[in-house]
């Protein structure tokens, strides 16, 4: 297994808590809400930028339809980068509502990327894995 595999894997598992915590769409209290993961595989672009479809790990859409509602990109250690920020961020937020999940700690770095890139998410949310307890996320 390579360094790149097992990180993948995380995120992948990352990506499924954070869906399963904060958007288990539809659910009794939403039933017109549901949530895509475009990590598991690849099923709803939200857009294009240079060519390329645009997919954030999850996307909530309202139904009937695929009204877009809220999108959300979940970041590991070696993400929180320039070209995550360019690549990803800047033209998803342009598109709708953008969450920003970062490992804790990472928020500073975040917020400076948006700033020096003229970003504007919906907001920035941390995350982190505590033993026994699971998944944590906090709003930054």
């Amino acid at each position: 297994m390579t360094v790149q595999y097992l990180r993948d894997q995380r995120h992948a598992g990352v990506v499924q808590k954070v869906l399963e915590h904060k958007f288990p769409f539809p659910n009794e209290e939403n039933p017109g809400l549901e949530t895509i993961n475009n990590v598991a595989a690849k099923a709803m672009a939200v857009g294009t930028h240079n060519g390329n479809d645009l997919f954030p790990d999850l996307v909530i859409v309202r139904r009937p339809g695929q009204w877009l509602e809220l999108m959300a990109e979940i970041e590991m250690d070696d993400t929180v980068t320039d070209e995550s920020a360019l690549d990803h961020w800047k033209p998803m937020s342009e598109v709708g509502d953008l969450l920003i999940y970062v490992p804790t700690g990472m928020v500073p770095q975040a917020k400076e990327l948006c700033k020096r890139h003229g970003i504007k998410p919906m907001g920035i949310r941390t995350w982190r894995f505590v033993p026994v307890w699971g998944l944590q996320v906090a709003e930054a």
